[in-house]
């Protein structure tokens, strides 16, 4: 295979860019230059994994962001997403690409990095789109967002609805007044079909957890989970002790950059002391852990999911896809507290799969959560099916299908050549 010149572009937190960052990597070892175009956050996890970078906005542009407690509001959430990390990432984006074409020359990105799908538009370049989430596939035929009493017929005009309330109003401005500056005709329904690549579009979830749909865009490839970790820092020794003095303990984390997680942590210590059980909380933001903890409950800023969940016996979440996808294949089951955003979509989903329950914001209260964990870990059915999908998820087999689809689509749309 001839060396390719592969622009990676994804937005968002960690568990949007990790995954990049594994694709990059698997890229290079087949030879090809691989540069990430994401956050400045990011800048030293990319470095250390050998690939090129391009940082968008600053390190505090970032933690402004997470800081901000709408981020994870289900009804406010998108509006902060778009407006302070996809928009201001659009004409970035773009300009980054056009001004990086060589030889050879595909771009690769998340389906919400828009200047990408705008230098394909313009420069001819291939293009591919890669989405984390089932939630990124519109279907009127598969959805957790959609109420089952709403009519099949009904669900395209419920879509565009949302489209012209929310979606649009975001952000069909800013995309169409960039396509105006580049000579492109204006578009609509922006999170519709215009999201993903005409060339390819590869789901970065397996059939099992979300069965392909017949109005997905008819180049959709799903490739699987790819699973992402990091070394335990050294400073986290005692993690080691702890699992083995002792049964399974239960993890606990509201997500990496949940800053605003103090009533999360209060629930659930008091759910862990009421159920007699062991208890693991991961927070990096460790002024939301109460001080002491009751006896069996220890806390770490970050410690890898690999390290860890193969010796747990349950996890409680928020939902994040990377979160799921290294619980299935720990064979673990899952409590999760959906807050916005893809979360609630995910967590129907696992539910639905029967290695999981659901409980809501609103009703994570100790009671409710002890009640989920008993019911799960009592449960053979649920322990036979935690079982089951822990045995379907291969991440290396995800990655070498997502570097044979990008190579494929290099070749098949070749441009700089």
């Amino acid at each position: 295979m001839t060396q390719l010149n592969v622009l990676l572009a994804t937005l968002g937190s960690a568990g949007d860019v990790n995954p990049f960052v594994a694709i990059g990597r698997a890229l290079l070892d087949r030879g090809h230059r691989v540069t990430l175009i994401t956050s400045a956050h990011f800048q030293d996890i990319v470095a250390k994994a050998g690939l090129g970078f391009f940082g968008l906005g600053t390190r505090d542009d970032y933690a402004q962001v997470v800081d901000d407690p709408d981020l994870w509001d289900p009804s406010r959430g998108f509006q902060v997403f778009a407006r302070r990390v996809v928009i201001p990432a659009i004409r970035p984006v773009y300009d980054i690409v056009a001004s990086n074409l060589r030889p050879n020359t595909v771009v690769v990105a998340q389906g919400q990095a828009f200047g990408a799908h705008l230098a394909h538009e313009r420069l001819a370049v291939p293009f591919v789109t890669i989405n984390l989430q089932p939630v990124a596939f519109r279907s009127a035929h598969d959805s957790a967002l959609i109420p089952p009493w709403i009519p099949l017929v009904a669900r395209p005009s419920l879509f565009r609805l949302i489209d012209f309330l929310v979606l649009d109003r975001e952000l069909a401005n800013p995309v169409n007044a960039l396509r105006g500056e580049l000579g492109l005709a204006p578009v609509k329904h922006v999170f519709g079909s215009w999201a993903h690549s005409p060339q390819k579009t590869i789901g970065l979830f397996p059939e099992w957890f979300a069965p392909p749909q017949v109005d997905w865009p008819p180049n959709t490839k799903q490739a699987g989970f790819v699973l992402t970790s990091e070394d335990t820092p050294p400073q986290h020794s005692g993690l080691a002790r702890f699992l083995d003095s002792g049964p399974p303990p239960i993890v606990f984390t509201p997500g990496t950059e949940m800053k605003h997680a103090q009533g999360f942590f209060a629930a659930s210590i008091r759910a862990l002391t009421h159920l007699g059980h062991r208890g693991i909380l991961l927070s990096r933001h460790t002024q939301h852990i109460p001080s002491p903890l009751p006896e069996g409950v220890v806390s770490f800023p970050y410690i890898s999911f690999a390290s860890v969940l193969p010796r747990a016996a349950a996890i409680v979440h928020h939902g994040g896809i990377g979160t799921i996808a290294q619980s299935f294949a720990a064979g673990i089951p899952q409590v999760i507290r959906p807050m916005a955003h893809d979360q609630p979509d995910t967590a129907a989903r696992v539910q639905r799969l029967g290695v999981g329950l659901t409980v809501s914001p609103r009703h994570y209260t100790p009671d409710r959560v002890h009640s989920a964990l008993r019911d799960l870990l009592a449960s053979q059915p649920i322990r036979e099916a935690c079982r089951l999908y822990s045995t379907k998820v291969n991440s290396a087999e995800a990655l070498t299908v997502v570097c044979d689809e990008i190579e494929a689509v290099a070749s098949r749309y070749a441009a700089y050549r």
